[in-house]
């Protein structure tokens, strides 16, 4: 019988969100462990958080009325936070929407994805990002556009004074590209309209 008027998740659904991240925080600018040993040899410790996208009771941030209890209890109205992310999300339920935290989530079980099997070696080693000036055409003629497009990505091009905005708080990265050396390319262009100013093209998984 419910006793509680909250839409609590199961803990098979909290383990199963913290490990479709890898147990790493999903805001992007956090990315923080969320488990690691206790002294004891037998015990770990969890500074995770399986956080509601949609509140899971009335009057909470971002309460949906139109979700059933199981809905708001299901593993697609979750995203895995450490404690401190999640206080942040719920106290700024303005800024942080709905929309957002999905694509928070997404981006967090995509990178956990692309890491699973890489070891630490190739996947710390530090690449060095230059800026690599072009023509906004030159990625059209190029085909990188369409070659990004078709990997599931939607481009656009943004001003320095947005690319924050863009990337901490809406979810898009910048376009890096392969150079000979190793090294990766930002792709930016000028910008005639802002006196010394710039055009950064950035990429976002389709949701």
């Amino acid at each position: 019988m419910k006793i509680s008027n909250r839409d609590d998740f199961s803990e098979t659904t909290k383990r199963s969100l913290a490990e479709r991240v890898g147990f790493l925080c999903s805001n992007p600018n956090c990315k923080a462990p969320t488990s690691g040993p206790q002294i004891s040899n037998s015990k770990s410790m969890n500074a995770g958080v399986a956080a509601h996208i949609t509140a899971a009771a009335q009057d909470g941030p971002r309460y949906d009325y139109t979700l059933s209890s199981d809905e708001r209890a299901g593993i697609t109205n979750g995203i895995w936070l450490c404690q401190n992310c999640a206080k942040l999300v719920d106290n700024d339920p303005i800024r942080y929407t709905v929309k957002f935290l999905c694509q928070w989530k997404s981006a967090a079980e995509q990178g956990a994805l692309e890491r699973i099997g890489k070891t630490a070696r190739n996947r710390d080693k530090k690449i060095k990002v230059i800026d690599k000036w072009v023509s906004a055409a030159y990625t059209e003629k190029s085909g990188i556009i369409k070659k990004i497009q078709e990997q599931g990505y939607k481009l656009r091009w943004t001003t320095a004074k947005k690319e924050s905005e863009r990337v901490d708080l809406e979810g898009w990265e910048p376009v890096l590209l392969g150079q000979p050396n190793g090294n990766k390319a930002r792709l930016k262009a000028k910008d005639h309209s802002v006196i010394g100013g710039y055009l950064i093209l950035l990429k976002k998984k389709k949701l």
